[in-house]
């Protein structure tokens, strides 16, 4: 997107306190909703406006800048509403986020004591011709007070109810009850750098190290905000970041906060089957984390701590 020109005199117009429509975003409470604006520059070209509040779930608490988990999460729901509102995909039609990247030039600042306001200068790009399924991308860059900092891009798929169906219970086993938990040793919240007990979506595998177990609260109002049969994606998203932060204060003492994450998603997971999170140094402060079901894997990370720079980052979801 270098070299196209620049979005500032569009902000001046936008909307940043008034929120989009819940349904337009996929969510079920207001408070879940980061995108304030959206509109159309041009042949696939839109401008998005995002505010982050300091108490929201995924702001964090534990380090002087914002992870870039939130950064996911609102290009996650930029491309549902440029979806519904622009890209003529009905309501009621499940999302299959394939990848997505975050390329960021700073780290992100930490979200102040009311807010901070965030922009998408977007570019969608159509599907390729001849393909025989609607996959759509986008890649927009990422600015901070008229200053672009970074990139982001995203692939999603909507699909029939049917075809939904169909590939989320392909080679389901069905499970009378739930397994029995694996034994698993508490993190404290300052630990994964959120405040209660209750955002701490990992335990420690008392067996290995660099292993943790996910935690999985049903009733987590963020999380599962609505109705869902699987592990949500950004539950794992949020997981691996913690699991990273873990795994670098380990090696390093006084790492910094996450400053590139990437994930892969390759399965749904199941909500009554343990799911566990490994470790493995891949150079300094980054690491490889997986995230396996028995012995299926339903996704793989590359987590790093410390100074960001431009590099890419990729992450795949599914929604």
């Amino acid at each position: 997107m270098t070299g196209r020109p620049g979005p500032e005199h569009h902000w001046k117009t936008m909307e940043f306190e008034r929120r989009v429509p819940r349904a337009s975003v996929h969510k079920a409470a207001d408070a879940e909703v980061l995108l304030t604006d959206a509109q159309r520059l041009g042949t696939g070209r839109f401008a998005v406006a995002a505010r982050w509040d300091r108490d929201h779930y995924l702001a964090h608490h534990g380090g002087p800048a914002a992870d870039p988990v939130m950064l996911v999460e609102t290009t996650r729901q930029t491309a549902i509403h440029l979806s519904h509102r622009f890209l003529d995909i009905p309501y009621g039609m499940p999302f299959v986020l394939s990848e997505a990247s975050v390329d960021l030039t700073e780290a992100l600042p930490p979200v102040g004591p009311e807010h901070l306001t965030v922009g998408l200068d977007v570019v969608c790009h159509p599907p390729a011709e001849g393909a025989r399924r609607l996959r759509l991308e986008l890649e927009a860059d990422v600015l901070l007070r008229h200053r672009v900092i970074g990139r982001t891009r995203l692939r999603w798929q909507p699909m029939e109810p049917s075809r939904y169906t169909m590939l989320r219970h392909r080679g389901r086993e069905p499970r009378t009850s739930p397994l029995p938990e694996p034994p698993r040793i508490p993190l404290s919240p300052a630990t994964v750098g959120q405040r209660t007990e209750r955002d701490v979506l990992i335990a420690a595998d008392p067996m290995r190290a660099n292993a943790w177990w996910l935690r999985l609260d049903l009733d987590h109002p963020v999380l599962f905000d609505h109705e869902s049969d699987h592990v949500p994606g950004m539950a794992l998203v949020e997981a691996f970041r913690q699991a990273g932060r873990v795994a670098a204060a380990d090696h390093r003492p006084g790492a910094g906060g996450v400053t590139l994450l990437t994930v892969e998603f390759t399965a749904f997971g199941e909500l009554d089957a343990p799911v566990a999170i490994t470790a493995e140094p891949a150079g300094l402060g980054v690491f490889t984390l997986r995230a396996h079901q028995g012995e299926r894997e339903l996704a793989h990370a590359t987590v790093r701590c410390g100074a960001a720079e431009p590099v890419r980052t990729l992450l795949g979801a599914a929604c």
